[in-house]
Order: structure tokens, then sequence, then C-alpha cells
């Protein structure tokens, strides 16, 4: 039986192909991973590397399958199998002595562009802050952190979904609600009992107790790992590669914003509170 391509993933666009069989799937994610390690092998073959033969077979493998790779990104909600490629992927020690060959090929850098160039550092960087440049044993516990947090992500995400925070009360208590809520009303009826909106908005905010210990064991191996590449915290790591780059022009940030926002929430607090005066008082 023919294995799909990757092309079957996605229908106009990166829009998701409903009509896919979990078999589809499942074949179509195995011809995706084996397309992308046939040409990380083709490029750890190269006895010379350079950026014609490095760099730009893994950047145009990037872009071309890039609409297939969002939607197995939406579908590792189902299976972490995904994860686990990704995270394979960027922790192949041999393809990055082949990235890291060509980066530290003086001619070879002086020979690019400036968009060439960023392109050589940016993927050289991704593979170092994966732990490439550590020795095995450091590695692999990095690697095991990364596949623990991917899989605590998934179990926090499924919690969230699966969680249904329940409260019993009486009819006494849903004065206001129609007689036909419980079969379905408008999102905009509420009940007229504060003490019961209280009491729901309550349920609603402790849904999911689980995902505590999970969310504490995450911040924790995600501080471990960063740690363990260099950086102080977490933050620190993430900003690394964007705009900002270092927490402390995000925090200015936040708090300037605070300041600003900070008249308009007071002002609209006032108007609320005043709405609720007159509704006890009606």
């Amino acid at each position: 039986m023919q294995i799909p391509t990757s092309t079957t993933f996605a229908s106009k666009g990166t829009v998701l192909n409903f009509n896919l069989s979990p078999t589809d799937i499942e074949r179509g994610a195995e011809a995706l991973f084996e397309q992308g390690k046939k040409i990380q092998d083709d490029v750890v073959a190269q006895t010379n590397p350079t950026f014609a033969n490095v760099f730009i077979p893994l950047a145009t493998h990037e872009n071309k399958e890039g609409a297939d790779r969002s939607v197995l990104t939406f579908l590792q909600s189902v299976s972490t199998n995904m994860s686990a490629f990704e995270i394979e992927s960027v922790m192949r020690e041999d393809v990055y002595r082949a990235v890291r060959a060509m980066f530290d090929n003086a001619i070879e850098m002086a020979s690019l562009g400036p968009e060439d160039h960023r392109l050589v550092e940016k993927m050289e960087l991704t593979f170092r802050r994966h732990g490439l440049a550590f020795d095995k044993e450091k590695r692999e516990h990095l690697d095991k952190i990364r596949m623990h947090l991917s899989e605590l992500a998934i179990m926090f995400s499924h919690n969230i979904n699966e969680g249904d925070g329940r409260a019993v009360l009486t009819c006494d208590e849903l004065e206001g609600l129609p007689r036909d809520f419980f079969e379905g009303c408008a999102t905009e009826i509420m009940a007229k009992r504060e003490e019961t909106r209280e009491r729901m908005f309550v349920v609603e905010g402790q849904r999911c107790p689980d995902n505590i210990p999970t969310l504490q064991e995450a911040v924790a191996l995600r501080l471990e790992a960063a740690q363990l590449l260099g950086y102080k915290t977490h933050a620190e790591f993430v900003l690394e590669e964007n705009m900002a780059m270092a927490p402390a022009p995000v925090l200015e940030f936040e708090e300037d914003l605070r300041s600003r926002l900070n008249v308009l929430a007071d002002k609209e607090i006032e108007e609320i509170e005043a709405l609720k005066k007159a509704d006890k008082q009606a």
C-alpha cells in the first residue's frame, strides 16, 4: 500500500484536511519524518560542509514542509510523537557538526550575504540552545528534560479540555434564569443572586486541580534546563531570540504599560461598582 505524501495533511494552503483517517495521518506523518531524516542524513554525509550543501537543503525543507508541520503541531494534542520527532531533529549531534563546520569556516561565512549569514547564525544557535555543544551525558540529561516537558504540556492541555467544574445549586439559588436554562440558553442571561455568581466563578477558577503539580513540575524543569544551558532563568533563555533579548526591557515595558492602564482600569471599576450598586437596589 502506498504511503501518502506529506501534502495530504493540508488542503487549500494551511487548512486542515478533515477527510483524513487516523491511518492516513499516521502514514503521512511517518512519511514526513522520513523525508526530514533523509535530508539530515544527506547533510551529515557531506565531506566538505558548505552553505549550499548544508543550510540550503535544511532551510528549504523547513519552508517546503511548513504547512504540514503546522498541522502536525495541531495533531500533537492527540499524540506526543510530533514533539518527540521535533526534539530528535534538533538533538542530532552529527547534523550539528556539519552546521558547526560551516559556521566556523571564515572564508565561506565571509562570502555570504546578510540574510544567508543570519540564517547560519540562527541555525547554529538553535542547535546550541538544545545542548549540542555539551558532552553526551549532559546532552542526554537535557534531552530527557525537554521530552518530559513536552509530555507535561500535553497533559496540562488535556486536563483543561477535559476538566469540568461542578456545583450543585437549588432553583432558588438560580433565581433569574429561565426554566429552559438547563436545556441551553443565551450566554448573556445571568443569575441574579450575587452569591450564586460568586460560587460559579470560584468553581470555574478551581477547575483541573491536578494541573497544579503538573505546572509546578514544568516550571522547575524549565528553570533546570535554562540553567543547564548557562542562563539564569527560563525567561532569559526564551527572550534571547526575541526583540527584547532580555527580561529587563520586558519588565520595564510591562511596568510602563501598567501605569498607563491603571487610570482606565480604575475608571472602569468605578462604573462596574455603580452598576452593581444599582442592581442590588432594584
